[in-house]
């Protein structure tokens, strides 16, 4: 077993966890917070939905759903019913790069909540049955039918379309396909859990109200039984080049039209995403950014807009949109160019860029104040960087951004070659921007 500390410091950026390896592979990471008696788990698996294969798609958010339906030791629906009868609370997510399994509970709870962790992570085949999987089939499935005819339920699975080639991992959408997901069978389920769900593959963390040798003799303790069998699979670490997005439309039970413009941009481990994240607080973030100003605060002509960089591990995109009631995309369109064009021709000033940057540092400091954020924070950072204190890198590198770097990855990424753009209008409307071709999701 190895392990290494971090020291805590007075900055609130840095953290004094402690990363631990058992002998089965299963990372640990151990943070102690005394403000409460209360400690959240959260279980980072890297696995998503760019690690399905096709014919399998959608069976990693399949699986987060299946993780609650019994296991070895804990049949049914015990683990939720367990969990709550001690004071806890669960959920999940799935992403396009992982799966994670989050929780909190009373201090006097980590015995359970471990106990129940470890033994979907070991034995969970021993819980799942044909009916178990057709049900979770059928809420998955209903899920995705609610999710796709809610207005705009259809706008982020289409803006993946638009933004990555079929042949990249992240063209296909989190909650997968019908065909696949109706198509998942127990050998299915089987494969797919023996190939991810395994110590190596995993990251645990806990924060809250514990001494981390004692904590650490409980997690050893429990998981220790649960079998290694060795790494997972080399996954892929590059994608397919993006190149150009393109232009798309939905028809939807909408009052307004809304226009998405978009950019694929680098992953957010390179150089360049935190001025393009910090582009996007300078555009969309209230009465003195330039979009807000030029569309809502100024004109009058949306009811709502934003602007926002997200990365990915492989790779990420810069998306803008713009709601109206009545205004033509087109000229929708003509302003927000008109904003872009300016800010790639003369750098924003050096307050709108400390303002955006103000905004940045508070809102990772607000991400980190509840130990189940911090807990999510810290298995973020080092399942990205090998380390759970990525957060001062991260900062020192926004820290360094210029005036002239926002202007520059607006000329290098935002260019009228890369976007493609995705109208959303009511039916019948013909509002849309000229050349979208409707898209339909599989």
């Amino acid at each position: 077993m190895w392990w290494i500390a971090v020291a805590l410091a007075a900055d609130p950026l840095e953290t004094s966890a402690t990363v631990h390896q058992l002998p089965n592979g299963l990372t640990v990471v151990l943070e102690e917070d005394h403000r409460a008696d209360v400690v959240a788990l959260h279980l980072r698996y890297r696995v998503g939905s760019r690690d399905e294969e096709p014919g399998e798609y959608g069976c990693a958010h399949l699986f987060e759903h299946l993780m609650f339906e019994g296991s070895r030791n804990v049949p049914g629906n015990q683990f939720d019913v367990l969990l709550t009868d001690a004071g806890g609370q669960n959920n999940a997510w799935t992403s396009e790069d992982a799966t994670a399994y989050h929780m909190t509970f009373p201090a006097g709870a980590a015995d359970l909540a471990l106990f129940l962790e470890s033994d979907r992570m070991g034995f969970l085949l021993d819980g799942v049955t044909q009916i178990n999987l057709e049900n979770q089939q059928s809420v998955v499935l209903q899920e995705r039918a609610e999710g796709l005819t809610a207005p705009h339920g259809r706008d982020q699975d289409t803006i993946s379309k638009l933004l990555f080639p079929e042949s990249h991992p992240y063209s296909h959408p989190v909650i997968g396909t019908v065909a696949d997901v109706e198509g998942f069978n127990i050998e299915a389920v089987e494969g797919f859990w023996r190939e991810h769900y395994r110590p190596r593959n995993a990251v645990l963390v806990l924060v809250g109200d514990f001494e981390t040798g004692a904590m650490l003799d409980k997690v050893t303790h429990w998981f220790s039984d649960v079998p290694d069998p060795g790494p997972a699979a080399a996954r892929a670490e590059t994608a397919p080049d993006p190149g150009s997005a393109r232009d798309g439309l939905i028809e939807d039970s909408v009052d307004g039209r809304t226009l998405f413009l978009l950019w694929p941009i680098p992953e957010r481990s390179h150089p360049d995403f935190p001025a393009l994240d910090l582009l996007s607080y300078i555009l969309s973030s209230g009465r003195g950014s330039r979009l807000d100003d030029a569309v809502y605060f100024g004109s009058r002509i949306a009811t709502d807009d934003n602007a926002y960089a997200y990365g990915a591990d492989l790779d990420g995109s810069f998306q803008l949109y713009v709601t109206t009631p009545h205004t033509s995309l087109k000229k929708i369109d003509k302003k927000v160019s008109k904003v872009l064009a300016q800010l790639a021709k003369t750098p924003p000033t050096v307050a709108e860029l400390e303002r955006a940057r103000g905004i940045f540092r508070n809102e990772i400091l607000d991400d980190r104040e509840y130990p189940e954020d911090r807990a999510s924070a810290l298995a973020d950072c080092l399942v990205r960087t090998g380390r759970p204190d990525c957060d001062k890198a991260v900062w020192e590198a926004y820290a360094k951004v210029t005036p002239e770097d926002v202007s520059r990855v607006i000329r290098t990424y935002l260019t009228a070659e890369r976007r493609g753009t995705l109208s959303v209008v009511p039916y019948g409307d013909k509002g849309f921007l000229a050349g979208a071709a409707t898209v339909e999701l599989p």
